[in-house]
């Protein structure tokens, strides 16, 4: 019997396909499901980084099955890029707009200045390339959503950037340190700002402009008050919508840096990116209801869960240890960039 034809349907390779790649997402699946379903409710963290922690461990521990390699990879691209777009639908350009220009004017100097200072800083502190651009990225936007959308935009299709360097150990040290930076400064802002003697408003927007996690900021915000809590929310997501124009900039760098490596001819603005950007227009120009939105956002935070669930399966955690020194370093620095370009912006501005 002849081969089908390159690139027509075949429904019994499609088959095949699917029963390759279902081990490996159900174990992801279960893996996010007891992160965001059960170890959550009891630690005090992200559940993406109880995922990823979770698959780190049974990477490192040998426990991931050979039957289940295929569907991990798959699982640690398709739902991350769903996930992305759907995030899209929590954002509202109205709400970005009423800022106000200086809160605005804040926010946007406050990522370029975060993110291009830590890409400058990177190989200072002797960070590899595509941990720079990771953490640069992460830190500047909404942390692991930041780092996982900036990881798949640099992988040309073989879970290595277009240096030849493996992504999934790079994407689990900016995680950790993104998600570990975050909870230093969603602790540390609050009582900075009772020091500073900042209002609720001021101590929201700077919250809002410089911890990385979005719960981060929920938490940090609700500590200093209602209003601070308000305020802190809306500019997160001023940031949020930073996102596209991110990870196209690090698309752009990877392109021009890795041009002599085989960069390949991958898309500049990934498809997940622009149904993002649908998205916000969508949010922005329709009124989606409250239970419908509370439900788009579990399935995005499950989404989510389950793509670092399959990221940190990639991590041999003994490997991890010993190369994430450099990386820690810098995602203090970036950190620090962060909280006193915001800060700045406060006593300027607002």
């Amino acid at each position: 019997m002849s081969s089908s034809p390159r690139g027509s349907f075949d429904p019994q390779r499609l088959i095949e396909r699917g029963y390759q790649l279902l081990p490996g997402a159900a174990l992801a699946l279960v893996v996010a499901a007891v992160a965001e379903r059960f170890l959550a409710e009891w630690v005090p963290v992200s559940s993406l980084l109880i995922a990823i922690v979770l698959g780190m461990a049974l990477r490192t521990l040998g426990w991931v099955p050979w039957w289940g390699e295929s569907g991990l990879a798959w699982a640690a691209k398709v739902p991350l890029r769903a996930g992305i777009v759907l995030l899209g639908l929590e954002l509202a350009l109205g709400d970005i707009a009423a800022l106000g220009w200086e809160v605005l004017v804040i926010v946007l100097v406050t990522v370029l200045v975060t993110f291009l200072g830590m890409r400058l800083l990177g190989p200072l502190l002797r960070t590899d390339p595509t941990t720079t651009a990771l953490l640069a990225t992460g830190t500047a936007i909404c942390g692991a959503s930041a780092v996982a959308a900036a990881a798949s935009v640099l992988d040309r299709g073989d879970g290595k950037d277009h240096r030849g360097r493996a992504l999934g150990e790079a994407a689990a040290t900016a995680l950790a340190v993104v998600t570990l930076c975050g909870t230093v400064a969603m602790v540390a802002l609050p009582m900075l700002a009772s020091i500073l003697n900042l209002g609720e408003q001021e101590a929201g927007v700077w919250i809002g402009a410089s911890v990385h996690e979005v719960a981060q900021v929920v938490a940090a915000g609700g500590i200093v008050g209602a209003t601070a809590l308000a305020a802190a929310t809306v500019v997160k997501l001023a940031r949020v919508l930073l996102l596209a124009p991110a990870v196209v900039a690090v698309r752009l760098m990877d392109a021009r840096s890795g041009s002599a490596h085989g960069a390949g001819t991958a898309s500049i603005m990934p498809w997940f990116v622009l149904g993002f950007l649908l998205a916000v227009a969508v949010n922005s120009l329709t009124t989606i209801p409250a239970e419908t939105s509370d439900f788009i956002a579990q399935i995005t935070t499950m989404l989510l869960t389950i793509a670092m669930a399959a990221v940190g399966a990639s991590v041999n955690l003994r490997t991890l240890l010993r190369t994430g020194g450099p990386a820690l370093l810098l995602g203090g620095a970036g950190s620090l960039l962060a909280g006193g370009t915001a800060l700045i912006g406060v006593f300027l501005l607002v």
